[in-house]
């Protein structure tokens, strides 16, 4: 798909350039003097008037719909922008408890991108509503994707729409947001010394599970 565009937005460069030059030859042939410099070749532009009058409108013609086209696609992308902005938001105010366990996968495994199985509803809703965005091809095989937060989501992806504080937080707290957490986002290890500066209940979540698994052991 990217490579059409790619193609295409190429070939559309060549041909504008072609017209372009085009353009300047037709109207240097009808402004020139040409029957100072070549008498002859001014017999033969005037003989030709009409076609090349006729190959300036055309000419122009293109220059007026290529200015068109591109204000259209330019009103269209702000639309498509505006739209898609207001279907994030809606989106993220309408995240349910699926959701937002696993939005804070990003923040708890302290990562960008997540590897996540397409299959799963609250994976697909996500990405079908834009808050996820897709980076890499599925696999085949364990039919898992590579997945970031879109940049539109972003700005609304807060601490306190997946449902964090950034101050201290109860011990029932941790221990719903710990268990909330899906199966299939979780990440095989987790490096107890991470931290993040200033996100203390982000570190307190840390801290839980480092003081559970020590307990354990």
């Amino acid at each position: 798909m990217l490579n059409t565009q790619k193609a295409t937005s190429m070939a559309n460069h060549v041909v504008n350039t072609v017209i372009m030059w085009l353009f300047c030859l037709t109207v240097l042939m009808l402004i020139v003097p040409w029957q100072i410099i070549s008498p002859n070749f001014a017999k033969q532009v005037e003989a030709n008037k009409i076609f090349i009058y006729f190959a300036l409108v055309i000419e122009i013609s293109n220059f007026i719909t290529q200015g068109i086209i591109t204000l259209v696609s330019a009103i269209n992308h702000k639309n498509y922008a505006k739209r898609l902005k207001k279907g994030v938001v809606t989106a993220v105010e309408s995240l349910d408890f699926a959701e937002r366990a696993l939005l804070r996968e990003f923040v708890l495994q302290r990562k960008s991108v997540l590897t996540l199985p397409l299959s799963e509803p609250t994976v697909r809703n996500l990405v079908d509503n834009c808050v996820l965005r897709i980076v890499d091809t599925v696999d085949e095989k364990t039919h898992k994707v590579e997945v970031i937060i879109s940049k539109e989501a972003r700005p609304y992806i807060t601490y306190k729409a997946i449902g964090l504080t950034l101050g201290k937080m109860t011990e029932e707290q941790i221990s719903q947001i710990m268990n909330a957490r899906p199966e299939y986002a979780k990440e095989k290890m987790m490096q107890p010394n991470r931290v993040v500066v200033g996100a203390q209940s982000v570190n307190q979540l840390y801290r839980n599970k480092k003081e559970s698994s020590e307990a354990a052991a």
